[in-house]
């Protein structure tokens, strides 16, 4: 896939997801990582976790569906839809309260009733251990979970 759009001096991705691979938990730098700064600095031999990764803002091209306004280094959240339809937005612990600023929270909303229309899908926000499930009509569902359960971990920490 070609594109125009890049990381550049984004690298929330490798602060706020796992990396199995790399041992490396939610919300805690990547060892691997200069922020800011030269991105990974494994990046030709980094795992699959972060090849098979597709951040939603770097992969809508034309910014069709997440204008500028959702890069991550400004708008503190890392977007990504799965296999299941999810869209996920990774907050950055440091932000909480980001997602409900504008436009973000009203766009939120919008893909929210979208997902319903298309009866599929939904809008899940993870800030730190919590899950918000954001409904069509801006209800919010809540969950905690702990770490291991959102690293896909048995053991605890």
């Amino acid at each position: 896939m070609t594109t125009t759009r890049n990381c550049g001096a984004c690298s929330l991705c490798c602060k706020l997801l796992h990396i199995k691979e790399l041992n490396k938990h939610i919300d805690k730098w990547c060892p691997h990582c200069a922020p800011g700064k030269r991105g990974c600095t494994i990046y030709a031999q980094r795992p699959a976790g972060c090849i098979d990764f597709l951040c939603s803002w770097l992969v809508d091209d034309d910014g069709t569906v997440f204008g500028d306004e959702w890069f991550p280094a400004k708008c503190k959240m890392v977007l990504s839809v799965g296999d299941d339809k999810v869209l996920t937005v990774h907050v950055d612990p440091g932000f909480p309260n980001a997602w409900r600023n504008e436009p973000y929270y009203s766009q939120l909303l919008h893909f929210a009733k979208l997902t319903k229309e298309a009866k599929r899908g939904h809008v899940q926000l993870r800030i730190g251990h919590r899950f918000i499930t954001l409904g069509a009509n801006g209800s919010e569902r809540e969950a905690i979970h702990t770490q291991a359960y959102i690293e896909g971990r048995t053991e605890p920490l």
